[in-house]
This record gives C-alpha cells, structure tokens and sequence, in this order.
C-alpha cells in the first residue's frame, strides 16, 4: 500500500484505545476502506465494537474483514451487516487491489481472493495464490511506535528490549487435525533464504538496538540445514542477543545432531516452543499429529543437555478424551519439568473446533453446533470455561467445569510468574512476583496432583478475568 502511494493509518487496539472520537479523526473525503483483521473469539468481539463504530462515523466506507477467523468462515463473515469484503488467507496483496479497484470505480470481481456483496448477492471470486515470500516488504515500523511493541519478554527474562521481528517463513506442511492452517495455507511451508533472514535480522537490531527477538513462524525448525545456516550467520556476524521461536516439533527437533543445538545455542537460542499436546498416545494419534509422547521426553532432555528452555503446549478436551488422558497429559507436563528444571509449560488450552480443520467433522459427530453468527464465534474461546457446551457438548456441565478448572489452574500455576517478570517497572515487578509465587505453587500443586475438580476460589478468577481481558477496552498504552 505505502508503496503503491497510498496514505496508510494504523490502529492496534493492543496498544491504543479505538474510540468514535479517534476514528472520526480519521475520516476524510478520499477514505477509500477499512480493514479489520481478526482472529476467533475474544478478537471477534472487539472487532465487531470496532466495525460498529466505524459503520456510525463513515456509513459509506467498504469495511473489509480479513485474517484467521474471517479466512475459514468467509460466508458466514459477508453474511453480518458490518461487513463489506471479506478478504480469504493471506492480504498482503489482496488488500492493496480491492483498493486499487475501488479508486478507479471497477467491479470487485477481478480481485481474487475475495468475497463481497454485489447489493444483497454474495459474490465468491477466484482464489489467490500464495506469496513468494522472499518478496514481502520490510515491516513498516513507521505506520506505529516501535517502543510499544519492546519489552521486557516473559521468555527472555534477562533482556529488556526484545521484540517481534516477524517470520522466516509461512504455513506448516504436516497433519494435525485441530490446526486452520491446512485451509489458510494449502500445508504449504514457504521460507525466506538464508540471506533475507539475516538480513532483516541485523537492520531490526541496528535500528531499536534489540538484545532479544522473538520469530513467530509456524514452524521455524523444519529444514534443518537451512535453521542451521542461519544460526551459523548469526554467530558469524557477531551478533549478540537471545531469541525464541514460536514453532519446532519434537520429532524434527529429535533428528538436529549435537552439534547442530550447540551452534543454535550459541545463536542465542533461549525458548523453543514445542506442540507437545498430550501425554496420551491414543488422542496424539486421534490429533495426527504424528509424533510421539517419547519422543517430546526426549526433545526435553537434548534441551536440558544444551541449556534450551523448552516450552511445551499442552491440550485437553479433545473429542472422545478421558479425564484419565487428561491427567496422563497433566503427568507428562510435570515429568518435563521435574527432568528438564528450564522446561516452561503453557496454557493447558481447551480443544476449540474451527471451521476448516480435518476433526471439525469429528467435533460435529460428537454434537458441536456451530455458531451462527460473528457473534456467537466471539465466544470461542481456547482457554476460558466452556459451561454450556458451546465448544464442547462431549462432556456433561461438570466435566466441563473441570476442564476449565485444569486451563486456569495452569495459567496461575505456570504463566503468573512469567508474566510479572516481563512487567516493565521494576518497582512494581518485583512486589507482583512476591505476590504471585505463593499462588502460582498453590495452583501447581492442586494441578500435578490433580485436584481440580472442585475449586470455588476460581470463579472470582474468572469473573475478573473476563471483566479487564474479554470485555474491557483497557491497554497497555
């Protein structure tokens, strides 16, 4: 779009309160769309509060949704009266010629990629090849504040100025079944050469003079000799910082040799984040997600050998699972940590049907009703409780009840403390980690011993947590 010409605002409801005041600011004679990106639940909700406002201060500007949820949901989506267009998988480009076909007052139809009203008619174009993504643009910092976006990291908890630098590649090419990424990204795996990565790499850490970056591919390590030459060019450059990746599986993580997570360690490699999610074999193979429970023990210890945080993401609530594989999945989260001490445990979310995904017809054979409307989907939500079976009809309210149980108590009992190390003020971080430890080994202990199955102290959590996370427009501005 910047390159093209076009005057770019942008907005991330993260970091800034979205109000009518600010968008009436920002509605002139040759605003030409609006583009809202969204993912399920919670994100849904305030892209809704958002695309109402917008509706109120320029009635006549296309609303145009895009992202995860509006890619595997994209009738459903055109079907709400706050939305215009709705742009399917990746917008890099896609955004750019709506735009472009609605300045020089052309038909819609020749976008690819889209769908959008023709009055009242749904029109549904051809679909849109995926990028080369060793053509993406740099990230354009000046649309915001970079200083907003560096922090203290909750993973690298001994830098103070780490941030998002992006991905080195798109899409996953393997099988699980609970993942979107099979529609949005055709399994697919694109990555950038060795080259662009560190290149991008040096200009983010000259430029905010990082000391830590995270990369949030879908899933970094999967051509080991490509991952390799790119911690070999760190090293080689000189370059002195830690970093995390957001996907690496246990079995191609099992193949790296020694020397391979030495030279990573030595590229600062702090956290690798791990799909462990079961310690049941049965539900793994349920999953597909071909890997086994053996071999996340063993990608534990070749961390632990190296000095590597593993963290793991565990899920319960999968159709046809027993509260006995959950607590196996509970026993596996405590066994990595009690073999490997720097081994991190996230959020035991709850299975979430999406649209999309190959066991979306298993959650329908066990009586999921889908939702209906954007805003029934605002309530899809991975790790908040699931009380009336909206997500998950496959067990009774009190089962239910205990799933939500086993999410919170892993939220206080893993991730409190992570948090209130990555808080920015030390006058305050250190008081909220003195607070929050006795919680955090009181929740640990009622989860690794699984006694989760009655605990009245969490409904003031919950009622809390929905009231300043899900339905407040509080930032962290």
């Amino acid at each position: 779009m910047l390159k093209a010409g076009y005057a770019v605002k942008l907005l991330d409801q993260r970091v800034e309160a979205i109000t009518e005041e600010v968008l009436r600011g920002l509605v002139s004679s040759d605003l030409m769309a609006v583009g809202i990106s969204t993912m399920t639940g919670t994100q849904v909700y305030f892209a809704l509060m958002v695309a109402k406002m917008i509706r109120s201060v320029a009635p006549n500007v296309p609303i145009v949704w895009g992202g995860c949820h509006p890619s595997v949901t994209p009738e459903q989506t055109l079907s709400h009266p706050l939305v215009d267009i709705v742009a399917v998988g990746e917008g890099d480009d896609t955004l750019l010629d709506i735009v472009e076909a609605l300045g020089a007052h052309r038909s819609l139809c020749h976008v690819p990629g889209i769908l959008y009203k023709d009055g009242s008619t749904p029109v549904k174009t051809l679909a849109r090849a995926m990028l080369n993504v060793e053509e993406l643009l740099l990230t354009p910092w000046e649309l915001v504040d970079p200083e907003k976006y560096i922090h203290r990291d909750m993973y690298l908890r001994d830098k103070h100025r780490v941030l998002d630098i992006g991905q080195t590649s798109r899409g996953c090419p393997f099988d699980c079944a609970f993942c979107s990424s099979a529609s949005i990204r055709e399994r697919k795996w694109r990555a950038m050469s060795v080259e662009r990565v560190l290149d991008d790499l040096k200009e983010a850490i000259a430029r905010f003079r990082l000391d830590g970056w995270w990369w949030r591919d879908d899933e970094f390590y999967i051509k080991r000799k490509r991952a390799h030459a790119i911690m070999e060019g760190i090293v080689q450059a000189g370059i002195d910082g830690s970093f995390y990746t957001s996907g690496t599986r246990c079995d191609v993580f099992g193949k790296a040799t020694e020397d391979e997570v030495a030279m990573m360690k030595r590229a600062g490699a702090h956290t690798l984040k791990f799909g462990a999610e079961s310690g049941s074999q049965r539900i793994l193979d349920l999953m597909q997600k071909g890997i086994t429970v053996e071999q996340t023990l063993e990608a534990n210890q070749k961390c632990r050998r190296h000095g590597i945080t593993p963290a793991f993401a565990l899920m319960i609530g999968y159709p046809t699972e027993t509260f006995e594989e959950i607590d196996q999945t509970i026993d596996l989260g405590y066994r990595l940590k009690r073999e490997n001490p720097r081994a991190e445990l996230e959020t035991m979310a709850q299975y979430t049907p999406l649209p999309g995904t190959p066991d979306w017809h298993l959650a329908l054979k066990h009586g999921l009703q889908p939702p209906q409307s954007l805003e029934e989907w605002a309530n899809f939500v991975f790790d908040e409780y699931d009380l009336d079976g909206i997500k998950s009809p496959w067990y009774s309210r009190r089962e239910r009840r205990w799933l939500g149980n086993v999410s919170y108590s892993s939220i206080l009992a893993n991730s409190l403390d992570n948090v209130a190390t990555s808080l920015r003020n030390p006058w305050i971080r250190w008081p909220a980690r003195m607070l929050v430890k006795p919680a955090s080994a009181y929740f640990k202990w009622r989860l690794s011993t699984h006694r989760y199955r009655t605990m009245p102290e969490l409904e003031a959590v919950r009622i809390l947590r929905e009231k300043i996370f899900y339905k407040s427009t509080f930032t962290f501005e």
